[in-house]
């Protein structure tokens, strides 16, 4: 998917770079500057495509670490009866040297070391020109964040043994849809040349919604042997048994406040290409975790004037 985003953003790149420098040359020609060209160029909507990359506050990834305070943890699993005895039973098959059961520490088998891969963000928006130098925006962005971080297990190592009675690689996976609404103000430096840098400062509304939290076992050799869901309260899953079929989401709405810098390469007065990096410092409707946060995010984008579309 992050492919194909990349891929469509790219040729929509140089395909409206080359129609719109060809555009741009036809409307040059004889060197004839009008009032109402002037006024195209300075003033009116711009339509704001854009792509790349997004990180994540490792602050909201503790959300997944598994941890016995979260409203979803570790203990959804091992507080089970069937899932821990299918789980200790599978370790054990794969671990011959664990003689006894394993053992699940509330407070010492979660790391607390989780953090978020970098993930692809897109963007769609909107931008108003009062002049040459102001202007309000209001933007849409989407990212899709994957977190990961380890989690341990204990067992009773065997006298004279040199294994260490802990197995620490075994793993944590969540996965949750960000989308960020930023009204923003913009202010675009005067230069005499194509290349014009700028400034924006706005407030952000946020939405995040939890799409999965597994624990991911392994092997010796780091193979991986079965991952199991740790969401929705499944303390109370029995085998052969079906579920009242309810499915709480988790997530919520939340608030912050964005900024960006970058500069604006102006072909002509139809079509930019504006890289820039991104900033939100935001409170996110992670129960446990709505303290603010800082993320981060580098961008290019396409902007094109809304008179490119009426000529």
């Amino acid at each position: 998917m992050e492919r194909i985003v990349l891929c469509l953003l790219v040729f929509l790149s140089a395909c409206l770079c080359s129609f719109a420098q060809s555009r741009g040359n036809t409307q040059s020609s004889g060197n004839k500057k009008t009032e109402q060209s002037d006024n195209i160029k300075d003033k009116g909507f711009d339509i704001i495509f854009a792509g790349g990359c997004y990180i994540g506050s490792k602050y909201n990834a503790q959300y997944y670490s598994g941890d016995y305070a979260n409203e979803n943890n570790l203990n959804f699993l091992f507080g089970n009866k069937y899932r821990y005895d299918e789980i200790n039973q599978m370790i054990k098959d794969y671990y011959p040297y664990i003689g006894d059961s394993i053992h699940y520490d509330n407070k010492k088998s979660p790391l607390g070391n989780m953090k978020y891969r970098v993930a692809v963000m897109i963007q769609l928006g909107i931008r108003y020109k009062f002049n040459k130098n102001w202007s309000i925006q209001l933007v849409y962005s989407f990212a899709r964040l994957k977190a990961n971080g380890q989690f341990r297990l204990f067992y009773e190592a065997p006298p004279g043994n040199y294994h260490t009675g802990m197995l620490d690689n075994q793993y944590i996976l969540g996965k949750e849809d960000r989308s960020l609404i930023d009204l923003s103000a913009c202010y675009h430096f005067t230069t005499r040349s194509i290349v014009k840098p700028f400034i924006e400062a706005g407030i952000q509304f946020n939405f995040v919604r939890v799409k999965s939290m597994e624990a991911v076992f392994y092997d010796n050799n780091n193979n991986k042997i079965k991952s199991y869901s740790f969401i929705n309260d499944l303390q109370n899953y029995v085998p052969g048994v079906q579920s009242d079929g309810t499915i709480v989401k988790y997530g919520g709405p939340g608030f912050g406040f964005s900024a960006s810098a970058g500069i604006k390469i102006a072909f002509n007065k139809y079509v930019s290409i504006d890289p820039c990096l991104y900033f939100n410092a935001g409170k996110f409707g992670l129960e446990g975790y709505r303290n603010f946060s800082f993320n981060f995010g580098a961008l290019v984008r396409i902007i094109m004037n809304d008179s490119m579309f009426s000529k």
